[in-house]
């Protein structure tokens, strides 16, 4: 018994939790190498598939479309002309079955000829010195408009808005909640331009002299002038730093300074372990989104065309489909065409047989 007692008094005393509170510092100096690391796989990974994509712009796509001008020329501008007039007829097609529906045409003939009527004698264009007409008066306007009722009238707007569409009852809501949909009311119906507080436009001067001198830096490191390897990558970058300084984004800043660290190699302890895996973050969401761009890319026939070294495969895929697409163009253009002849046709006269009589006995 004095066992068991003893016993449960420890295991109490052990589960008495400490008052003292201490700070325990961490070295991140192993987390950010493993950081640094990832970032630089990630880097390589990207600049991988980005030399993928631009070898694919620029020498598959451009190389392609010669062969397939030098190859197909003809058959291209085959299919080029029934494209063109299939277009023609359809467009036709589209604007004899609108004046039925909204000209009120009572048969498609009918329609048809007005369509014709109207495209065998257009409308006058109008004369460009001519005085526009006058802007219409306050007088002939209609309705109410928002900045022309009082306070008052837009608050019993408000709220009738809120009971009769949001189900909501104003006098249940706070204040700051109240004055917020009512400046949103005011703004998106009413409209009126918001109010702007000047303390939303202008950050903190801890955060404002911040933003500036992340900018300084990123100016010195990527200003084209200073960089003589400037190219569509670095000017990229840039435009993100004027973009982030304009809205005032000190988070983006500092991604975009640990970014120029880690491609330079120059982190240090000034290179937060939070900006290597915002910049990590960020490599990934690029590589991702490259990667679905190849993957369409891949089932292109332009791809990989550059370092093709047998063509006739290729040909004969693309000259088939040529074909065909040339076979199903010109059997849209029958029908359309005969669609179209149908309307035009004079209407067909019903002949009347007169025969002779013939009398019948019966007996």
């Amino acid at each position: 018994m004095k066992t068991s007692k003893g016993k449960g008094r420890g295991m109490h005393a052990a589960h008495k939790r400490s008052k003292d509170r201490q700070l325990v510092l961490l070295d991140q100096g192993p987390l950010r190498k493993k950081a640094a690391s990832e970032c630089s796989r990630q880097m390589a990974r990207l600049e991988k598939a980005k030399a993928e994509w631009k070898r694919f712009q620029v020498e598959d796509k451009a190389a392609f479309a010669r062969w397939m001008a030098s190859t197909f020329g003809a058959l291209l501008s085959r299919l080029r002309e029934i494209e063109a007039a299939v277009h023609s007829k359809e467009a036709m097609v589209r604007e004899v079955e609108a004046e039925m529906f909204f000209g009120g045409a009572r048969s498609p003939r009918a329609a048809y000829a007005r369509v014709q009527s109207r495209r065998d004698t257009p409308q006058p264009e109008a004369d460009p010195h001519a005085s526009p007409p006058p802007p219409p008066s306050q007088d002939d306007d209609e309705g109410f408009e928002g900045p022309d009722l009082d306070e008052l009238a837009q608050e019993m707007l408000f709220e009738n808005f809120l009971r009769a569409v949001m189900g909501m009852n104003p006098d249940r809501m706070s204040d700051a909640k109240y004055e917020k949909m009512f400046g949103d009311f005011k703004a998106n119906v009413l409209g009126h331009e918001r109010p702007e507080r000047q303390a939303d436009l202008v950050p903190p001067k801890p955060l404002q002299s911040r933003i500036k001198e992340l900018y300084r830096q990123l100016v010195r490191r990527l200003h084209p002038d200073t960089r003589a390897e400037s190219d569509a990558e670095v000017s990229a970058v840039w435009h993100e730093v004027q973009e982030a300084y304009s809205d005032g984004n000190v988070e983006r800043l500092e991604m975009l300074l640990a970014m120029t660290d880690l491609q330079e190699n120059a982190t240090g302890e000034h290179t937060s372990l939070s900006q290597m895996r915002s910049v990590l973050s960020e490599l990934r969401r690029s590589y991702n989104a490259l990667q679905r761009n190849l993957r369409e890319a891949k089932s292109d026939p332009a791809w990989n065309f550059g370092r093709m070294q047998d063509r006739s495969t290729l040909a004969k895929r693309i000259e088939r489909d040529i074909k065909l697409n040339i076979t199903s163009c010109e059997k849209r253009l029958e029908d359309l065409e005969s669609e179209i002849a149908r309307w035009s046709a004079p209407p067909k006269t019903r002949k009347r047989q007169v025969g002779r009589q013939q009398t019948d006995f019966f007996f």
